[in-house]
């Protein structure tokens, strides 16, 4: 079984641009769940909420949304989600904060600068982070089992979610892929989402 993996962005960004006198400000930040982008939206809104527009676009898995916030359609909530996208990030929505200049940008204009901005944001030495997403579990297991239980889970790829606890049993938390099934007995803690440095390797 293998893992399922996405990469995102591992901070906050914000990158500014400038076209004819019309400032974007392009705001990024990760995300687990819709709920999670919709706040942010709302704060980067209420942040900037003297802005002619405040354009906005997220990817959380499948899920995918973007608005043009009252710029002519297309020119700017599916930019900034291709950008997303050709990116190759995930979990991450994007606001775009407009400041109309005087001079009109034409569609062209707007296309390019909402695209940029965004790209700007997103890959202009933006620091991005590897997560991985599975099954979590937990095993109470003997002193006498645990190098033989060490082995199982070392050689199938599984990582810990945090140090054995040792007390009477060893307990082990553990992350597995989504599809595995494991063979000793177990308990079920749901599905999660881990940065490659939040686990460790057994």
């Amino acid at each position: 079984m293998i893992f399922e993996t996405f990469t995102s962005i591992s901070e906050d960004v914000q990158k500014q641009l400038k076209v004819k006198r019309s400032e974007f400000i392009a705001s990024a930040h990760m995300v687990h769940s819709e709920i999670e982008a919709k706040e942010f939206l709302a704060k980067i809104s209420k942040k900037f909420r003297d802005a002619t527009h405040n354009c906005w676009a997220y990817k959380i898995g499948f899920l995918e949304a973007s608005s043009d916030a009252g710029e002519p359609s297309g020119t700017a909530g599916f930019q900034i989600l291709g950008s997303i996208k050709s990116s190759k990030l995930d979990r991450v929505v994007v606001v775009v904060t407009r400041y109309f200049g005087g001079v009109k940008l034409g569609i062209r204009g707007l296309i390019d600068a909402y695209s940029e901005v965004t790209d700007l944001a997103l890959n202009s030495g933006t620091k991005r982070m590897k997560f991985f997403v599975g099954k979590r579990i937990a095993v109470e297991a003997s002193y006498q089992d645990l190098k033989k239980l060490t082995y199982k889970f070392r050689k199938a790829g599984y990582f810990y979610i945090k140090s054995p606890q040792f007390t009477e049993k060893i307990r082990l938390e553990l992350l597995i892929p989504t599809n595995a099934e494991i063979d000793v007995p177990h308990e079920e803690l749901g599905v999660g989402e881990f940065s490659e440095e939040e686990l460790i390797r057994i």
